[in-house]
């Protein structure tokens, strides 16, 4: 059993959507800067270091395998990349078990 589930997390927005194979998948979108034990103001240091990737877009199957994440910068930017994966997975034009993770990561 995991210690901890992605439902936990607080999101800006989060649906779970259907994709055409009737697959239950949940397209959310989060602030890691407004999760519980962050300050509702982060500090320009905070917010520098989180400039490239503050908001993240993520898809995560209803067992909570995590398919997709990308960090973006500004909360529009994120929040048009929310809908478009919403659609695009309802639409099958994106299947999210083929996981796609970020690749800017360093070991």
């Amino acid at each position: 059993m995991p210690l901890w589930s992605m439902d936990e997390w607080q999101y800006v927005e989060r649906e779970v959507v259907t994709d055409p194979k009737d697959r239950q998948w949940t397209v959310a979108l989060m602030d890691v800067l407004g999760q519980t034990g962050d300050p509702d103001v982060p500090n320009k240091l905070l917010e520098m270091q989180y400039a490239s990737g503050r908001y993240y877009t993520l898809i995560y199957s209803t067992t909570g395998a995590l398919q997709r994440e990308r960090g973006y910068a500004t909360l529009a930017e994120a929040t048009r990349a929310f809908e478009d994966m919403r659609f695009a997975v309802i639409d099958g034009s994106l299947d999210p078990s083929q996981p796609v993770f970020r690749e800017d990561l360093e070991d």
